[in-house]
């Protein structure tokens, strides 16, 4: 803000002040700028409005301020310097003044006569204040020897045709696809309007209205007002009169769609439900040779595609893409368009299916807000909200050109082509909500036109038919069985609009048709989870397939530690930030949260198959590992042990054997050998270390059943290692460039599966060849995985039935059980059943030479603190009695 009158006169009360007034320069705040007197401070967002806020104006006469207009001068035409004129060649050293500064004329026209001679010039000569050079007749270029000439081809040069355009000898001829007609320029496309038939309109998507415009921004209509916190992408289906838009709320999204025989309202607004939450969609992108939605998710950073029935959603590009902000579509070459702004700002190109993906812009340029296509010319715009400018490529990524650079293309939003025309949105931070609607023509670019001021909007379309140009038929029409290109659930176009690939939804494989979606047999496959967005996913392991082999377990955030019941058809999971531990079927159905209390911090869980119990580590401000039943856990958890552990990360039960096992980190670099695995029966008594040398991260951990064999990865060492379950025969199995952070391992058959936490990939070693094969590839981080094998939970021990005759808790030991109770119970005389705590009398005090575990178990008292875990809970061990 300026300085108060009041203010500056305070500063003038001493000739101290006065001398600092005029030797230092003031100082403004973050987000301010110094005008030219040194005195005042504007607020940046206020420059170059157009209203001069300092007191000398120099907020308005910035080098930013300044508007770059690209002058691309005419062959045999030259630009007179400092303007937007051209001349030509002709009118150099004429004896006429052509340019305002005389730059065309003056005594280098006498001085370099004799400089002209000596180039022997097949056609002419120029003599301009720089030097000579030769020059042809119109039409024709200089050659590479540089007096010679040749036919210049005028169509290799960006906006000399509207559309198309056809090089001849010493000229050129422009003509115009179906729909449009030449006008009398030779050169300019004009789309023909057709009697009865509505004109072309400019469709705009705001925060909350839908307007409909004139090409020149006149007769503004509002066609919807929006009650929600207004539109996040919009798009039409002209063959069906529709304008579709998506609406978000606190918790969801919706997509809208309804009829607009006339551009004065909607009717028969509906909302097509899909399956896939909308609440985080940005952008839009309707197909409509196959009715299919495109959308740009910001929150998973991803661009996935729903058909029109919106039952089925499949994700087209998900890795490699931090911040996708634009998108936009061909579909007659089958191609989609995107921006994004992440770690490196770029402009990309792929297939409608994900295919083929092409950088095609990835240098000067930072921020791409909108993106727009030239359907005939085959041609990118895109606009930079931080460099300021419009620019084009062609579909390869060819023959760049910047359109328009400078203020008045600050701040753009959306963008879209018809005709010779850009039309843009554009909201300064100055203005609030206030938009500009901009007309740029794009091939003789003057100052961008202000069609019309509006309320805060982004999205806009130009309404008219020849925005979507029809086919005669493409590889995804429907079927005579109603299936679009023969597909099962979803048909893409690939690269052409007549090549298409199928897709299922998620839970189904594509099957070797190539066509249909099978439900595939939920016995065997693997399954992992992973962050940002957090979510499980099924992968099949005999076939190397992006498709989800399972419904996908979302709405997650750091699912570590995963598991399977394979009697009961569930997965396991800890979410770890989310502080709870859950399960889901896999077929999708029946979600729910088993345990959300007293969790800190879950990194390992693993279900006891055959005792119908769930083992977990804890570490978190207590250092545990417990244990709770599969049905009613939050009533029947109890620690088994606690403290003595670092970082207790993975765990597995082997309840065949009765032994539970778990890892434990250490942070201690310099000893880089104190990790550990460490072993107990699966009640928690007899606790030992296991393996502890050269070991420092041990991570994922996993059993092969078959083999009485573990294996682990270490995240420090980078490497697999291996050890029979008595000891013996430890030797690593890998320690390849692939290992980089390994964090969850998985054990089937002879093969080793693994992820890798930052590079976000799944491998799988043969043990039998060493051959190492990338499975997928993923977005970081990954976590822990498992093979689901329903064959691998066999066997019975003494919990096998009727729960071993417990009340609350049956816990296996080498040779038998021993039943237990929740935390806040006592076992009763019977050592079977289990009674609360609370309100209970005072159970029988120990003799006198005895010391009271905390299970009430009575042992003598020269036993504590000897090393051994003679309460069976370890409470005569505890650091604070040793």
């Amino acid at each position: 803000m300026p300085l108060m009158g009041s203010e500056v006169d305070s500063f003038m009360d001493s000739a101290a002040s006065q001398e600092k007034l005029s030797s230092e320069p003031m100082l403004c705040d973050v987000g301010e700028f110094l005008c030219g007197d040194q005195l005042t401070c504007v607020s940046e967002s206020w420059l170059c409005d157009g209203e001069p806020d300092c007191p000398d104006g120099s907020d308005e006469v910035l080098d930013k301020c300044k508007v770059e207009v690209i002058v691309r001068c005419p062959l045999n035409h030259i630009q007179c310097i400092g303007t937007r004129k051209c001349i030509h060649f002709n009118k150099l050293c004429n004896g006429a003044k052509d340019c305002e500064d005389g730059f065309d004329e003056g005594v280098h026209c006498r001085e370099l006569l004799s400089a002209c001679h000596e180039l022997h010039c097949r056609y002419g000569c120029i003599m301009t204040r720089n030097g000579t050079f030769c020059f042809c007749a119109d039409g024709f270029e200089v050659g590479e020897d540089g007096r010679s000439c040749r036919d210049h081809d005028e169509c290799a040069m960006y906006g000399t045709c509207s559309q198309t355009c056809m090089n001849t000898y010493g000229s050129y001829r422009c003509s115009c696809t179906d729909g449009y007609s030449l006008q009398p320029n030779r050169r300019s496309c004009i789309a023909k309007h057709e009697p009865g038939e509505n004109p072309a309109a400019l469709l705009i998507g705001g925060s909350d209205n839908i307007i409909i415009t004139a090409l020149n921004g006149s007769r503004l209509q509002t066609l919807k007002q929006l009650d929600s916190n207004g539109t996040h992408g919009l798009d039409f289906n002209h063959k069906d009169e529709s304008v579709c838009w998506v609406t978000s709320s606190e918790s969801s999204g919706q997509l809208r769609c309804a009829r607009m025989r006339k551009a004065s309202g909607f009717t028969k607004e509906q909302e097509v439900k899909t399956v896939q939450n909308l609440h985080d969609v940005d952008q839009l992108a309707f197909d409509w040779l196959t009715g299919n939605f495109y959308f740009v998710d910001q929150a998973s950073d991803r661009i996935f595609v729903c058909n029109q029935y919106g039952d089925t959603c499949v994700t087209v590009i998900d890795l490699n893409l931090l911040n996708p902000k634009a998108i936009a579509l061909d579909p007659l070459m089958g191609m989609l368009f995107f921006t994004d702004y992440g770690t490196q700002a770029k402009l990309e190109r792929c297939n409608m299916d994900g295919t083929n993906r092409t950088r095609l812009v990835d240098y000067k340029v930072e921020r791409p807000t909108a993106v727009a296509l030239d359907l005939v010319k085959k041609l990118v715009y895109w606009a930079d909200a931080y460099l300021d400018y419009i620019e084009m490529v062609d579909y390869n990524g060819k023959n760049r050109h910047t359109i328009i650079q400078g203020y008045q293309v600050a701040h753009l939003h959306g963008l879209a082509v018809f005709e010779d025309y850009l039309y843009a949105t554009r909201s300064e931070p100055s203005s609030g909500a206030v938009v500009d609607i901009l007309r740029i023509n794009r091939f003789n670019v003057t100052d961008p036109e202000t069609l019309t001021s509006i309320g805060n909007a982004k999205t806009i379309r130009v309404y008219h038919k020849l925005s979507q140009p029809k086919v005669k038929g493409h590889a995804c029409e429907v079927d005579p069985y109603g299936k679009p290109g023969g597909c099962s659930h979803i048909c893409l176009l690939s690269g052409s609009y007549k090549s298409r690939s199928c897709r299922c939804r998620t839970g189904f494989s594509l099957g070797s048709d190539g066509l249909s979606c099978k439900k595939p047999k939920n016995d065997l496959f693997l399954f992992y989870g992973k962050g940002r967005p957090g979510i499980i996913r099924g992968l099949d392991m005999n076939v190397k397939s992006s498709n989800e082999h399972i419904v996908p377990i979302e709405d997650l955030v750091n699912p570590r530690a995963l598991d399977y019941h394979a009697e009961s058809g569930n997965i396991y999971f800890a979410d770890t930030t989310s502080f709870l531990i859950g399960r889901q079927k896999v077929d999708g159905s029946s979600r729910e949260t088993i345990l959300k209390d007293d969790l800190d911090n879950v990194e390992g869980i693993s279900v006891d198959w055959i005792g119908n119990n769930l083992y977990w580590t804890n570490d978190g401000y207590r250092k545990t590992i417990s244990v709770a039943r599969l049905e009613r856990a939050s009533e029947t958890r109890r620690t088994l042990l606690e403290g003595d552990m670092s970082h207790p990360r993975a765990i597995v039960v082997d309840p065949l054997n009765s032994w539970m096992y778990w890892t434990d980190w250490e942070e201690d670099e310099v000893n880089d050998s104190i990790g550990r695995i460490e072993k107990a029966w699966m009640d928690g008594s007899n606790r030992k270390i296991f393996v502890t040398s050269n070991m420092l991260w041990p991570n994922g951990l996993t059993l092969d059943h078959g083999t009485s064999t573990m294996y682990w990865c270490d995240a420090y060492y980078d490497h697999i290692e291996r050890i029979h379950l008595n000891g013996t025969g430890r030797m690593v199995v890998y320690s390849g460039r692939e290992l980089n952070h390994p964090f969850g391992i998985a054990q089937y058959q002879n093969s080793i599966f693994w992820t890798e936490y930052m590079n976000a990939s799944i491998f799988q070693l043969d043990l039998v060849s060493g051959e190492v094969t990338l499975l997928r590839s993923e977005r970081p981080p990954l976590f822990g995985l498992r093979v689901y094998d329903a064959q691998s939970q066999l066997g019975d021990n003494a919990c096998r039935v009727n729960y071993g005759g417990c009340g609350t808790l049956c816990l296996a030991v080498p040779g038998g059980r021993v039943c237990a109770c929740a935390d806040n119970q006592h076992l009763d005389k019977n050592n079977v059943t289990c009674s609360d705590s609370a309100g209970q009398e005072e159970p029988q005090r120990c003799k006198n030479d005895e010391f009271q575990c905390r299970n009430w178990r009575c042992v003598r008292v020269n036993w504590i603190c000897d090393g051994d875990d003679d309460c069976l809970d370890g409470s005569d061990e505890e650091a604070h009695i040793c």
